[in-house]
């Protein structure tokens, strides 16, 4: 049986967003980090956006890098358990 791979990833996330007082959008971003391939953090911001009824989302889309021992995580918070 195959395993599945479990890592933590930069996730680059940009939302589109709409409201009553700005009905032309804005685009909100936001870097994390998070895991793969699930992307639990994704998916509750995602959630908790579309639960709100002064908010539209009108779309969105990630990305994600793998972290390495390269990687520069200086602008991170990193709570490690």
């Amino acid at each position: 049986m195959d395993k599945i791979k479990v890592d933590a990833v930069i996730t680059n996330l940009e939302l589109q967003l709409e409201t009553a007082n700005n009905p032309y959008g804005s685009f909100v971003s936001f870097r994390f980090v998070d895991t793969f391939p699930s992307f639990p953090k994704v998916n509750e911001m995602v959630s908790e956006i579309k639960k709100r009824t002064d908010v539209d989302l009108v779309d969105y889309e990630f990305t994600y890098t793998g972290i390495h021992e390269d990687t520069d995580l200086t602008h991170l918070v990193i709570t490690r358990n």
